[in-house]
């Protein structure tokens, strides 16, 4: 019988696994599954749920952060949920009035020492070989009562657009494309200096204790890219094509989140290296599952694909059984497929359908 380990390879490499692998990334609301399960340890509650992917992320050790604010002096929790402002004025920019490159070379710029890599190959021993595992381009961030080893499981992500947008606000940041681009190339030689060196450490630290590695970064909406595909081309392919040759380099699987549907640049981002597409949203144009297993099948595996925007909060477990089995019959033929929520649970998802997902994905095969 194969493993966790085996199946998640097998679809990554396009070879039908005997059962669909199966992932969840973050749950935002994690109560109601401690709960359920009768543990507060994500680790053991990843085990109980019997997914395939274990993870890991580094956790930041440098000089203590403002409360609510990232490594990049941004705030952490006004995006998402209900109350959020997401990236309106009412947010906190820290380079919203920088006017000159010396702005954004004075800036203090996160340093890549000020990281306890170590913490991740410690966590990944502890974790059964059978299961995959996988480097997380995040960090955790200290927290009273909660050990290293805790933290290494949520924490905020490490991107190249989106921490633009969190530094300059969105708007601004696409203004300065056309109008200012010697600020974004500045912002970006200083974030890519400081990814590269991020992941290399990771990396490092890490040795064979993992397959995968994770990036994520977004720059589309659900209709289309937030840019031009040649502005993203000048100002942002150049650092995902280094960050994928060092990923590599270290023979590691190439797993990327990013939102949306950007189809004019997805041939770029398979030519630079890009081996995972996480979320694959369908209810995005253009992301129709034949589509997508036709125009990009044999280049990628895909992750996700039920709707965390109707089926999961909003259909039966019937609807979700139903939609599990039409991705796994488009999408996951001859491998090439991992199911799960295009994106996080949020608190109005039903755990029964949430189990109900991974229930399906284990029993429903292909011809």
């Amino acid at each position: 019988m194969e493993t966790s380990r085996e199946r998640i390879l097998k679809a990554i490499n396009h070879i039908q696994p005997e059962t669909t692998p199966i992932n969840l990334e973050g749950i935002y609301d994690p109560s109601v599954w401690y709960q359920h399960f009768d543990t507060k340890d994500k680790i053991v509650l990843r085990d109980k749920l019997d997914l395939d992917i274990q993870s890991a992320r580094p956790v930041y050790v440098g000089p203590r952060l403002q409360e609510g604010l990232s490594i990049w002096g941004a705030p952490l929790e006004d995006i998402y949920g209900a109350a959020g402002v997401g990236y309106g004025s009412d947010r906190k920019y820290p380079l919203a009035h920088a006017s000159t490159v010396t702005d954004i070379e004075n800036f203090p710029w996160p340093d890549p020492d000020d990281f306890d890599y170590e913490v991740v190959p410690e966590v990944l021993k502890t974790i059964p070989n059978d299961r995959a595992k996988r480097l997380d381009g995040k960090y955790g961030l200290e927290t009273e009562g909660y050990s290293h080893e805790e933290l290494t499981q949520s924490g905020p992500w490490v991107p190249l657009v989106c921490t633009l947008f969190d530094m300059f606000g969105l708007e601004e940041t696409l203004l300065k494309l056309l109008l200012e681009p010697e600020i974004i190339d500045a912002a970006v030689r200083n974030i890519e200096g400081f990814m590269l060196e991020f992941y290399r450490r990771l990396l490092e630290a890490a040795g064979d204790e993992a397959d995968i590695v994770y990036f994520g970064d977004d720059f589309a909406t659900q209709t289309g890219m937030m840019m031009a595909p040649g502005q993203w081309r000048r100002f942002f392919l150049p650092t995902y094509k280094k960050l994928f040759d060092l990923i590599r380099s270290h023979d590691k699987v190439v797993w990327m989140h990013s939102c949306g549907s950007f189809h004019p640049v997805m041939g770029d981002l398979i030519d630079a290296g890009l081996q995972v597409w996480e979320t694959v949203q369908i209810q995005a144009t253009g992301n129709e599952p034949e589509r997508i297993k036709k125009e990009y099948g044999s280049h990628i595996t895909f992750y996700g694909a039920i709707s965390t925007q109707n089926t999961l909060p909003y259909g039966t477990e019937e609807d979700v059984r139903k939609e599990v089995r039409e991705r796994i019959s488009v999408l996951g033929r001859s491998g090439g497929y991992i199911c799960g929520a295009d994106h996080g649970i949020m608190p109005d998802v039903p755990l029964k359908n949430v189990l109900a997902m991974f229930d399906e994905a284990r029993k429903y095969g292909q011809d």
